[in-house]
């Protein structure tokens, strides 16, 4: 008989299972996994940033530590709904050909994106649970295990769903119960589920990953059934949401699966490092892989029992907080944490430095200064006698940005003034004089990026509208002034150093090349008042810390 376990959020589905608990992975059983992560926003909805890194991390521990092999876990990401069919019809072939052969087979399904009630959204277009749930079922695995992370938010309280929805897992178990279900659910039915931008993860899959990794496995047996991993991913999750903007998130568990013993997830015994720590460790523990810069477990560490976590062999930085101190361990794996073998800090002085400040709002002033493009225009000034009183251009600018939470990116505004060099030629009675200025305003982005805590990169790039005015005072001293209108584009890079008086205040310095070809004599030359800038600003960025 087929018996279907499914893992998932509040917004998931379900499906067929059986097998035994063991050690260690049975070299019998085929086994196939189909990985989905999608970060596409559907209608009304925000794009994610780490469903799809949530992904591939889930097909690296099913070979790591589940049993399964590189060859038999397909990662999708960023599928649309068509390609998601191909894809499980693809893997339903190979399993209906095992079982034509008398094999055994083992599927593991997990989808990390957004979703509604009924339907998980792939972008502009939707697939219906409701299918997604008969052409899972139609497969003829002997085990199938369904992890569903959806309706989730992100950097703290990003939505993934546009607004809560039903308890979809218990609409599946009035269709299921005659086969038996296993619901690991990411939140209940009336909550948001969440991202974590410090863990570049959801939080309910970072979790459950953590315990897979051995974290989870309470008895000590080697390896993490489904009921463990459940545990493990209750606790830990409902801990990391309790203080967030959007709140408390409960894992949740619904299982029928009579005649039959505990199924394993995963089995770290079988890696070839771990991290362990000790029995006597007591707080809130964070294992950082030193080569990829990532964080690769945080859990709390409770005194009285050891805890071995999974890990590939290589330089790890463990980072433990014990109320207002921190310890900070250099540890390389396999290896023991030993605590006395590590740096003692003060948590308050590491706070501010550790936070997460999230910007929302730039905003910046700056001077630069330049010379124009000597073109067709100025040589004609000089070909009629003109002299050059004042070469050098100054140009000050104000812009402002709003923070587009997508690659470090923020969209706003600008507004430009470039005071233009000044000529004159002598005559027998006063000189001539003739000088122009410019202004330009219009959108603008701005990209940038952190280097050090105080020193960050950055270009921008804008565009708009540019207004210039000539002035010229002829032998009699008569004024007579000339509008012209015209196209501005500007693309700049530089760099800013933070944090002397205030981290929101920065120190800017920038190179930019402008062009705005707007200014018209009479026998049709245009000058290009633009040219390279070297400046220096100030911006201040307002936004919050998390």
């Amino acid at each position: 008989m087929q018996k279907t376990l499914l893992l998932g959020t509040a917004c998931a589905l379900a499906i067929p299972r059986v097998a035994h608990a063991g050690t260690d992975p049975d070299p019998q059983i085929n086994t196939y996994a189909l990985v989905v992560g999608s970060n596409a926003p559907g209608p009304g909805q925000q794009a994610l940033r780490y469903a799809e890194d949530d992904a591939r991390r889930v097909g690296q521990i099913l070979t790591e530590l589940g049993g399964y092999t590189p060859a038999t876990v397909d990662i999708v990401v960023h599928p649309t709904p068509d390609s998601l069919r191909d894809h499980i019809a693809k893997l339903g072939q190979k399993i209906a050909t095992d079982q034509a052969a008398g094999k055994q087979t083992r599927l593991f399904f997990y989808y990390s994106g957004h979703a509604r009630a009924t339907a998980i959204d792939l972008g502009p277009a939707a697939l219906p649970l409701a299918e997604l749930r008969q052409r899972l079922f139609a497969i003829p695995a002997t085990l199938t295990v369904v992890v569903l992370d959806a309706c989730q938010s992100g950097a703290f309280s990003r939505v993934k769903g546009a607004s809560p929805a039903a308890d979809f897992s218990f609409n599946s178990r009035q269709h299921l119960d005659a086969t038996g279900v296993a619901v690991l659910a990411s939140s209940s039915g009336s909550e948001l589920s969440q991202e974590s931008e410090q863990l570049r993860s959801s939080y309910f899959t970072h979790h459950l990953l953590v315990g897979m990794r051995g974290a989870g496995d309470a008895n000590g047996d080697g390896q993490v059934s489904v009921d463990e991993a459940y545990r493990y991913a209750y606790h830990q999750t409902l801990l990391a949401t309790a203080t967030t903007a959007v709140g408390g998130q409960h894992v949740s568990l619904e299982v029928d699966l009579k005649g039959h013993g505990e199924v394993p997830l995963s089995f770290p015994r079988a890696a070839t490092a771990a991290i362990e720590f000790p029995a006597t460790l007591e707080g809130e523990a964070l294992v950082r892989d030193k080569r990829a810069n990532a964080v690769v477990a945080e859990t709390h560490k409770a005194k009285g029992a050891a805890v071995r976590i999974a890990v590939a062999p290589g330089d790890y930085e463990v980072v433990v907080r014990q109320g207002n101190r921190l310890l900070r361990c250099q540890l390389v794996a396999p290896g023991v944490l030993d605590a006395s073998r590590c740096t003692n800090e003060a948590f308050v002085d590491s706070t501010r430095k550790g936070q997460l400040f999230v910007p929302n709002w730039r905003f910046a002033v700056d001077l630069t200064l330049g010379n124009e493009r000597d073109d067709a225009f100025v040589q004609t000034l000089r070909d009629f006698g003109y002299r050059e009183d004042r070469s050098l251009s100054s140009a000050w600018s104000a812009s402002v940005f709003r923070n587009t939470e997508r690659y470090g990116i923020s969209a706003g505004g600008f507004a430009r003034y470039v005071g233009g060099p000044a000529w004159s030629r002598d005559t027998e009675l006063s000189p001539l004089r003739f000088e122009w200025w410019t202004a330009a305003f219009g959108p603008a982005l701005h990209l940038e990026k952190r280097v050090t805590r105080r020193l960050s990169t950055h270009a921008d790039v804008d565009a708009g509208l540019a207004i210039s005015r000539t002035h010229f005072v002829d032998q009699d001293d008569k004024a007579s002034r000339d509008t012209f209108f015209g196209p501005s584009a500007t693309l700049g890079a530089g760099f800013a150093f933070r944090g002397i008086w205030l981290d929101e205040l920065a120190f800017t310095f920038d190179v930019r090349g402008t062009w705005q070809p707007v200014i018209e004599n009479d026998i049709g030359d245009t000058h290009d008042s633009g040219g390279i800038f070297y400046g220096f600003g100030l911006s201040y960025t307002r936004g919050e810390r998390r």
